[in-house]
């Protein structure tokens, strides 16, 4: 996912990432627990959190020649052969 420059300082996004818990969607404070959905948390943070994560479709044949061998490459794989 492409995530923009942000003006927030790192120890800070270090923080709300340890202390989000990914099982229940919650962020754990030491004033409780907030709930939330993938969507908040994009729109809160500018991000395509949910949905489509490409912008703009490229269409096969507008490709160069060069990236349509890299797609050839990639066509028909599974996450595990790419793992692999």
């Amino acid at each position: 996912m492409h995530i923009p420059l942000m003006n927030v300082p790192q120890i800070l996004l270090n923080e709300l990432a340890y202390s989000f818990n990914l099982e229940k969607n919650k962020l754990d404070t030491r004033h409780g627990s907030l709930k939330f959905k993938p969507k908040k948390i994009g729109v809160a943070l500018g991000l395509n959190a949910s949905g489509d994560l490409f912008f703009k479709k490229v269409s096969f044949k507008d490709l160069s020649e060069e990236n349509k061998e890299i797609f050839r490459r990639f066509q028909g794989k599974t996450l595990k052969n790419l793992t692999d």
